[in-house]
C-alpha cells in the first residue's frame, strides 16, 4: 500500500497544478454591502447597494451579472430571497421586511454564483436588528462565531481604505433643504478621484456604520461546480421519472418562448444529470416552455434552487431589549405606524424592462418562406393548407401518426430526419395538435428549408405556425411539457422623498416622520472627485448622519460620515 501513495500524490498534484493554470487570471470575487440603516421595524422597506470587487485589485469587476441576496432569520432560515442585477459590478435593491417575523438579529448575506463554491463562510454576512411591536415579548439575539460582518477581507485595510470629505451645514430646522457636497481622492490621480458610491441619511442611532465585505477569500480550485454568470443567469433543471429517479432517456432538453417571434435553445445533460440554460438577466416576466427531446408522459421536471442551501451555522438565545435599544425601536415603530396611516411610502413604482416575452428577432432569422393565410381562400383544415399553400412540405398521416416532411432544396429529396415544428414558438412533438388547429386562427406560416445549425444541434428544417393571437392559447399543451414563469432579477425602484420647495408643501399638515431621510445607491463623482446632492429634513428633531460608502477607481474602499442636527 505504501508504494501507491506516491503516484496518487503526484496525480493529485498534477490535477491541482492543471486547474490552477486553467483558472489563473480569473478574479476572486468579494461582495460589499451597504444598507440604509442597521435597525428596522417589521413591515418597513430595506434599501441596499452591492459592490462586487476583484480581491486582487479592489476594483469593481463585471465578471458576474447576478448577485443573490438573502435575509436570514435567527433560526437560520431565509425569510427573503431575491436576485439583483449587477452592472459593471454594482447592484442595488430593496425589499419589504415581512411584518409577521419575530423581533431579533437577522443576517443579510450576498454572494454570486461563483461564490456558492465557498459557502457558507465565503460570502458577506451583515447583521441587522428588526423589531416587531406586535411580537415584542422577546428579542432573539444571534450568536454566530463565523460571522464575517465584523471583518474586512484579508488585505491591508489602511492601504485600501479612503475617507471622503462631506461638506454640509450642521444645524437645520424642520423641512429645510440640506445640500451636501462630496470630495473624493483629493490628492490622487484622476482614476482614483472617480468613485461609485451609495448614500444614506438616517438618525445617527440607527445609521449603518459598517461597510461589510466578505472576510474569507474564495478558493479558485473549488470553483468548478458553480461558474461565473458572465453571459446570463443559469437556469438548471433535472428530469425525474415517476419513481423519483433520474431519467436516462433524455440527452437534451428544449426551451422555447411563446410568441410571434420564436425563441429556441437547448441544453444537454451534463455528467451529474443536470440541464443548464443561460437566460437573459433582466426584470421581464417570461414564460418558458420546457420539453424533452423524446416525448415522455412519465417524466417530471425539477428546477434546482438558484439560492444556496448551505446556510451559516448560528445559534440564538431569547433576550429582551436593553436601555437605549427600547427607545430607538419604539421611535422607529411609531414613525412607521404613522407613515402607514397616512399612506406614506418611499418606494416608487417598479421600473421593469420591456414587458412580456418580447424578443427582438426570430432565433432562425429571416424565414425562407412566409405564407400569410388571409391572402388565400379559406381552407377547411391544416392538411389542406400545407398541401395547397406550402410547396416542398407535406403534412400527412403515417404509420405512427401524423408527420411533416421537408424537401431538401439542395438534393430535391425529403430529409430523413423530421423538422422542428412549432406553433407560436412552442415546439410540437404531437402533430395531432397541428392537424386539429383551426386554419381561421392562423396568421401565417414561416418555413426554413435548409439545415439550421444551433450549437451542436442540426435542425433539418423549421416550420413555425403563428396564430393571430400569438400566445398558443387555442392549443392544448402536452403533459410532458412544463410551463415555467420566471423573472431573473427583481425590478428596480427609486427611493422617493418629499420636497418642500414651495410654501404650500412646507406648511402641509401631513406629518413627515421618515426613518430614512434619503437613500441614493448611485452617486458618482466627476473627474475632479466631486459630487453633490440634496434632501429635506423631517418633522422629527434629533441627530442625523450622512453615510457614504463606495469603491474608488483605484480600488479603495470609500467611507465617510457627516452628522447634523434638526431642531
Amino acid at each position: 500500500m505504501k508504494m501507491m501513495k506516491t503516484p496518487v500524490k503526484i496525480f493529485s498534484l498534477l490535477i491541482i497544478l492543471s486547474l490552477t493554470a486553467m483558472l489563473k487570471g480569473q478574479p476572486i470575487e468579494q461582495i460589499g454591502i451597504h444598507a440604509d440603516r442597521n435597525k428596522y421595524v417589521a413591515g418597513e422597506d430595506l434599501w441596499f447597494s452591492i459592490y462586487n470587487t476583484d480581491q486582487a485589485t479592489g476594483r469593481l469587476t463585471p465578471v458576474s451579472l447576478v448577485a443573490y441576496v438573502e435575509l436570514i432569520s435567527p433560526w437560520n432560515t431565509p425569510v427573503v430571497q431575491l436576485r439583483i442585477k449587477l452592472n459593471e459590478g454594482k447592484g442595488e435593491g430593496t425589499f419589504p421586511i415581512p411584518d409577521t417575523i419575530s423581533s431579533g438579529d437577522y443576517i443579510i448575506r450576498a454572494y454570486t454564483n461563483r461564490m456558492k463554491n465557498n459557502l457558507p463562510d465565503g460570502c458577506t454576512m451583515k447583521t441587522i436588528g428588526i423589531y416587531n411591536p406586535f411580537k415584542a415579548l422577546s428579542y432573539l439575539r444571534n450568536v454566530n462565531p463565523s460571522d464575517s460582518s465584523r471583518n474586512f477581507p484579508q488585505r491591508n485595510i489602511h492601504m485600501d481604505y479612503e475617507t471622503v470629505s462631506i461638506l454640509a451645514d450642521t444645524v437645520f430646522g424642520y423641512r429645510e433643504k440640506v445640500v451636501v457636497k462630496i470630495l473624493a481622492g483629493k490628492a490622487g490621480p484622476v482614476t482614483s478621484r472617480f468613485a461609485d458610491m451609495s448614500v444614506s441619511v438616517a438618525p445617527s442611532s440607527v445609521s449603518d456604520s459598517g461597510f461589510e465585505f466578505s472576510g474569507k477569500a474564495g478558493s479558485q480550485i473549488s470553483a468548478l461546480r458553480n461558474d461565473y454568470e458572465s453571459e446570463g443567469h443559469f437556469l438548471t433543471l433535472r428530469i425525474r421519472n415517476e419513481e423519483g429517479g433520474t431519467s436516462g432517456r433524455q440527452n437534451r432538453l428544449f426551451m422555447s418562448v411563446q410568441g410571434k417571434i420564436a425563441g429556441f435553445r437547448y441544453a444537454e445533460k451534463d455528467s451529474s444529470g443536470r440541464y443548464t440554460f443561460i437566460i437573459p438577466v433582466d426584470s421581464r416576466q417570461r414564460t418558458y416552455i420546457l420539453q424533452p427531446e423524446v416525448p415522455d408522459n412519465e417524466m417530471r421536471l425539477e428546477i434546482e434552487p438558484s439560492f444556496s442551501l448551505k446556510l451559516p451555522g448560528s445559534v440564538h438565545f431569547k433576550d429582551s431589549l436593553h436601555g437605549r435599544e427600547t427607545e430607538i425601536f419604539e421611535n422607529l415603530s411609531f414613525n412607521h405606524q404613522v407613515n402607514r396611516i397616512y399612506g406614506i411610502t418611499a418606494r416608487s413604482e417598479e421600473k421593469t424592462d420591456e414587458p412580456g416575452n418580447i424578443l427582438k428577432r426570430r432565433f432562425y432569422g429571416i424565414p425562407e418562406m412566409e405564407i400569410f393565410l388571409d391572402d388565400y381562400i379559406r381552407l377547411p383544415d391544416m392538411t389542406e393548407v400545407f398541401f395547397e399553400l406550402v410547396p416542398g412540405i407535406i403534412l400527412r398521416k403515417g404509420k405512427n401518426g401524423y408527420e411533416v416532411k421537408i424537401t431538401n432544396p439542395l438534393t430535391g429529396t425529403f430529409y430523413e430526419e423530421p423538422p422542428l415544428v412549432m406553433i407560436d414558438g412552442v415546439i410540437l412533438n404531437d402533430l395531432n395538435v397541428l392537424v386539429s388547429l383551426d386554419p381561421g386562427l392562423v396568421e401565417k406560416i414561416e418555413v426554413v428549408k435548409t439545415p439550421y445549425l444551433t450549437g451542436d444541434l442540426i435542425l433539418h428544417g423549421i416550420v413555425n405556425v403563428i396564430t393571430k393571437s400569438g400566445d398558443f392559447s387555442k392549443v392544448t399543451m402536452p403533459d410532458y411539457a412544463a410551463i415555467v414563469p420566471y423573472r431573473t432579477v427583481e425590478p428596480a425602484r427609486d427611493f422617493v422623498s418629499p420636497s418642500y420647495n414651495d410654501d404650500h408643501a412646507k406648511s402641509g399638515r401631513k406629518p413627515d416622520l421618515r426613518n430614512t431621510l434619503y437613500w441614493n445607491p448611485s452617486v458618482t463623482t466627476d473627474a475632479d472627485g466631486k459630487a453633490e446632492f440634496g434632501f429635506w429634513t423631517p418633522d422629527v428633531p434629533g441627530k442625523y448622519s450622512i453615510t457614504v460608502r463606495g469603491i474608488s477607481g483605484a480600488g479603495k474602499m470609500i467611507s465617510g460620515t457627516k452628522s447634523f442636527i434638526v431642531k
